[in-house]
């Protein structure tokens, strides 16, 4: 069923949930959400969620075309956009988008790790088998 191998999730699982951590950390002082990087050169924090977040699309980015449909359908079986039964379907969506915007739709994803940790679960695989530092 899953054309991507369960090691390569989770380690997205895990540059997932660091970007989103490090974003987590990007608020103002209302709360609010920063959607671009400031351009002030010496602020750490900044460049290193940047960082994560080209290393994340990156990772994907250099996965196959196949494992990259994957990947998408198993987050939104995790969002719940298709149940478990409905992979099939999700996997044909999924051959309809642009592969050569799938990285970026995927890292723009705000709860990534969490919907393809989800993904998983839904399908069978405990992704705590093959990594334990996911959470």
């Amino acid at each position: 069923m899953l054309k991507i191998a369960v090691e390569k999730v989770c380690d997205l699982i895990i540059n997932s949930l660091a970007l989103n951590a490090s974003q987590d950390n990007e608020e103002d002082a209302d709360g609010a959400r920063f959607t671009e990087l400031p351009e002030i050169d010496d602020d750490l924090e900044f460049r290193e969620t940047e960082d994560r977040y080209k290393d994340l699309k990156r990772i994907i980015s250099k996965l196959n075309e196949e494992e990259q449909i994957n990947l998408v359908a198993l987050a939104w079986v995790g969002r719940g956009t298709f149940s478990a039964d409905e992979w099939d379907d999700a996997i044909e969506e999924a051959r309809d988008l642009n592969p050569d915007h799938i990285a970026d739709y995927l890292v723009n994803m705000s709860q990534l790790g969490d919907y393809l940790e989800e993904g998983l679960a839904e399908l069978g695989y405990d992704s705590e088998e093959f990594e334990t530092g996911i959470r």
